[in-house]
């Protein structure tokens, strides 16, 4: 799969990892919902509401999504401080590039039609940009 030469470096650097597990998309989405930096107490206790998780775990796993790009580490304090280095969209749009890619050989329909067929409701603004979007492709 060519990967695109602008935007984040985490997607332009194949040798990275653009897929998120289950438990890293949760900690990425505590960090996103933030209003600003966080430690991995914040995040730990924000997760800790909805699920068992230990500190140990969630510390390991924010030091990893640091590691692979997703998240900034500040360490100049007594305790390591992190922000997102990208966004949701970024990552969502590449994790769906890939499934188009690896699972459906390139193709975008089948995901277009799952979406449009889902019994989810989509918002007068969504509605919206789905069609500026399709005029654009025309």
């Amino acid at each position: 799969m060519a990967r695109k030469q602008g935007g984040p470096f985490w997607l332009r650097d194949s040798s990275r990892p653009t897929n998120l597990t289950s438990v890293e998309a949760e900690i990425m989405r505590v960090v996103w919902d933030a209003a600003g930096p966080v430690t991995v107490r914040d995040v730990y206790e924000e997760l800790r509401r909805r699920k068992k998780i230990a500190y140990t775990t969630t510390m390991t796993l924010m030091t990893k999504l640091a590691k692979k790009g997703f998240l900034n580490q500040d360490k100049s304090g007594t305790a390591y401080v992190y922000a997102a280095n990208v966004t949701d969209a970024e990552v969502a749009g590449s994790m769906l590039d890939s499934i188009a890619e690896k699972v459906l050989g390139g193709a975008t329909a089948p995901m277009i039609s799952h979406i449009l067929g889902s019994k989810k409701e989509l918002t007068p603004g969504q509605v919206s940009e789905l069609k500026k979007l399709l005029r654009k492709k025309q």
